[in-house]
């Protein structure tokens, strides 16, 4: 098993409680202290933006955004019917209406019709470490929509040397533990270049307090000086971390069984590949997706040789979930966002439920692990043939 983190993380944080001096720098613009002003500046730095604003969750790092970007209640945010529950969730929280877009069938990001109705706001997510397209953001900002971009699983990806997250009004992440890098478990961060925007975050993030005429309601979604000096460690590995990402995609995706289709990826993109989102071939595959899977479950409780236990989503979890269908369903088929269903069902997004299939990498996965999942995933594929 590969060490989790190292001596940088444990030091930072033993640092962090021993030295008061890190404590210090408060402000009566409440922006925290030392170590965590300089995590959100390098942070946000690292993504070719000016202005960082930790908060407690990716979660809340989307619903502060939208609270700073609405100048109204019932704004309509366009959402990709293909995210994480919490995109569409905050939406909600934030007094806002979703409006479910279709996703595109190669990057299976959000795919903006610009002949729809007006739209105040638009999350377009980099989803599972793909880009979204660029000059779609670039046109929906030109066109008077606020863009948040949702790089909770894209930390570091870019298009055409352009980081996610650079180009929209501002870009949120999570530090969340499966992520690329964490900030104890739980954490996120709102990056932008707007001054004025990332002021109204830091109000909304804590208690709306500048004791001065302010119509912002605050929260308390504040990130903790301990788990702003492990970000800073995991930081400065981001590079590698992300090197380890991207090795670990390529030797599967050259070593996949000719039924798993690998994801697209265009040259101008660089990927970050928190999750390995391919396609089950259904024209080439003698049985459904689902009798597959079953088959592969059986088979890796059988043949799995070095069965460590793990506290990760990884190629090596504990529940035997290392390969999935991926998401169940699109967001507008969620019981509680029924009610936000579109009048055409987004075709490309159904289809995609339908035939999706995920690897959950991660650099925490030793090589033999890899080989030895591969190894039984081949092996269900001759099975059924």
């Amino acid at each position: 098993m590969i060490k989790r983190f190292g001596k940088e993380e444990i030091d930072a944080v033993s640092t962090s409680i021993k030295k008061a001096s890190l404590l210090s720098g408060y402000t009566n613009k409440f922006l925290g202290s030392e170590i965590l002003q300089k995590f959100e500046k390098e942070f946000a730095k690292f993504h070719n933006c000016r202005y960082g604003i930790s908060v407690n969750s990716g979660t809340s790092a989307l619903f502060v955004s939208q609270l700073a970007a609405s100048k109204k209640n019932n704004q309509k945010v366009a959402v990709p019917s293909i995210t994480f529950s919490a995109t569409t969730s905050q939406v909600i929280a934030a007094h806002n209406i979703p409006v479910f877009t279709d996703i595109d069938s190669k990057s299976y990001c959000m795919d903006f019709d610009f002949k729809t109705k007006k739209i105040d706001i638009a999350i377009p997510v980099h989803l599972l470490g793909h880009p979204c397209r660029f000059d779609m953001i670039k046109e929906m900002k030109e066109s008077g929509i606020f863009i948040i971009e949702d790089c909770a699983q894209a930390m570091g990806a870019k298009q055409k040397n352009k980081m996610v997250g650079s180009l929209g009004d501002c870009g949120i992440f999570s530090f969340q533990e499966t992520k690329h890098i964490t900030t104890l478990g739980e954490g996120g961060i709102i990056v932008t270049n707007n001054e004025e925007f990332a002021d109204k975050c830091r109000r909304i993030r804590n208690h709306g307090e500048y004791y001065r005429d302010d119509n912002s309601i605050g929260f308390n979604f504040r990130l903790t000086d301990v788990q702003a000096a492990f970000g800073l460690a995991q930081l400065r590995r981001l590079p590698r971390i992300l090197e380890s990402f991207r090795k670990n995609a390529d030797y599967i995706m050259k070593n996949l069984p000719e039924i798993i289709l690998p994801p697209f990826i265009p040259k101008d993109i660089t990927h970050s590949f928190l999750i390995l989102g391919c396609k089950y071939d259904k024209k080439k595959a003698d049985v459904t997706r689902e009798k597959f899977l079953a088959k592969l479950t059986k088979n890796r409780k059988k043949f799995l040789v070095n069965d460590e236990t793990s506290d990760v989503k990884g190629l090596n979890s504990k529940p035997g979930k290392i390969i999935s269908s991926g998401y169940k369903t699109t967001q507008y088929n969620i019981p509680l966002y029924r009610k936000y269903r579109p009048k055409n069902k987004a075709k490309r997004a159904e289809d995609f439920i339908k035939n999706s299939f995920f690897l959950d990498i991660h650099r925490w996965r030793t090589q033999s692990e890899i080989d030895e999942e591969l190894k039984i995933l081949h092996r269900t594929n001759q099975q059924i043939k």
